[in-house]
């Protein structure tokens, strides 16, 4: 992303107003403030994390461990989730009808189907749109970690999320040019400011008007104290040893800093879960990331007293195949996978879903991933059902006619 980029995104997430469907939503139905999605690109083994309730050879090499919750079993790669399962909903029958990694993760983020002649907004970017901010000096829709960065589909570029590839080092172009003195810096301002002035006065317009206002946001971003979310550095040495040294992890951190000023949507991104082979060697790096990451966050999360306001969504873009493949890996598998939320009033310490005992095919209480976001948008209060028209004028939904599972939360 380049200077201009930024002061586009930075500068215009200010100006999103609700959506009228959403100011129609009953404030009972609101119970979340904002969202941190986790989003575990590759597909993660269901089998091997969250859904060991399988006849045994689906477990592979897995083993079984008790969780805090009785009747709740999770792999003995995720010791600390274990712990915190009283926290969480496990999402066992997910299904898509999508098993290639672009075609799965574009369904998974925007709930459509990938098409040649539009493209649409990811979850992330409805949410941006629809929803003011808590504090108009920072952005509402970010993005952490290398992965899809959250894209605004056929939306004003406006709308997608400010992209910070690595939580240690911020975001760039934040801080004025070092040749560049502050009283000059001010001077330019007031030379741009007059100029622009007359500019509108003359030739004023929607989007004369919108430029304006997107530099005067970015300033404002720039300028703000609130721009200290992205500094870890600040963080108390206490929370940072909470959650350890890990990119991931201390890309949740950034996740709870950002939440915590009113940030409606952190995307997390953790790749590297598609393990055709040698699943058993490479994974268990991966899931240690995963366990520590997200325990970190849910333990910082209440401690805070924001578990209540924030919902916790870990999602992929299928699951893997329920036997082991002669390399000795998991192919992909969109029939009955794994995601997970928490937070936000989630009826957690429970399992909301099931498998065929072969691992083959959701069963019981299937959940397809335009419910699965439609949920998500519930849960906001945003109409999963709102409308909004592409380029070339036809209207598509939030959800793409999902259904809100309600029943999913108290």
């Amino acid at each position: 992303m380049n200077r201009r980029d930024f002061i586009y995104r930075v500068g215009m997430a200010g100006m999103s107003l609700p959506c009228l469907n959403a100011t129609g939503a009953s404030a009972q139905t609101s119970k979340a403030k904002s969202v941190i999605y986790i989003f575990l690109q590759g597909g993660l083994s269901q089998y091997d994390s969250f859904n060991v309730e399988v006849d045994k050879p689906v477990l592979g090499k897995s083993t079984i461990i008790k969780s805090n919750v009785d009747g709740v079993r999770v792999s003995n790669y995720y010791p600390k989730l274990a712990r915190q399962m009283d926290q969480v909903l496990v999402l066992n029958a997910m299904k898509t009808n999508q098993g290639a990694h672009p075609a799965g993760i574009y369904k998974m983020l925007t709930g459509y189907n990938p098409r040649s002649t539009v493209t649409h907004p990811e979850l992330g970017a409805w949410v941006n749109k629809c929803l003011t901010r808590e504090r108009d000096s920072l952005p509402n829709f970010v993005s952490i970690g290398n992965g899809r960065a959250g894209s605004a589909g056929f939306f004003p570029g406006q709308w997608a999320a400010l992209p910070v590839k690595d939580p240690d080092k911020g975001i760039d172009f934040v801080k004025r040019n070092e040749s560049l003195g502050e009283n000059a810096f001010k001077k330019r301002l007031n030379i741009l400011d007059s100029l622009n002035k007359d500019f509108e006065k003359d030739f004023g317009s929607k989007d004369t008007r919108s430029y304006v206002d997107t530099y005067a946001g970015s300033l404002k971003f720039m300028n703000s104290n609130d721009i200290d979310a992205f500094e870890l550095k600040n963080e108390n040495p206490h929370i940072v040893n909470l959650y350890g040294k890990s990119e991931f992890s201390r890309s949740c951190l950034m996740a709870g800093r950002l939440v915590e000023r009113g940030v409606r949507f952190v995307k997390v991104n953790l790749g590297g879960w598609d393990y055709h082979d040698g699943i058993y060697d490479k994974m268990p790096a991966n899931a240690n990331r995963l366990d520590s990451g997200l325990s970190s966050l849910l333990t910082h999360l209440g401690q805070k007293g924001l578990l209540d306001s924030t919902l916790v969504v870990v999602s992929t873009e299928f699951g893997r195949k329920p036997d082991v493949n002669p390399n000795r890996g998991r192919d992909h598998h969109p029939d009955g996978f794994t995601c997970l939320i928490a937070g936000a009033g989630v009826k957690a310490g429970q399992i909301y879903g099931s498998t065929t005992k072969d691992g083959k095919h959701a069963d019981e209480d299937v959940l397809d991933v335009t419910d699965f976001n439609a949920s998500i948008a519930w849960r906001l209060g945003i109409d999963p059902g709102y409308e909004e028209n592409s380029a070339s004028g036809r209207p598509f939904e939030l959800a793409n006619k999902g259904k809100a599972h309600k029943e999913l939360f108290s």
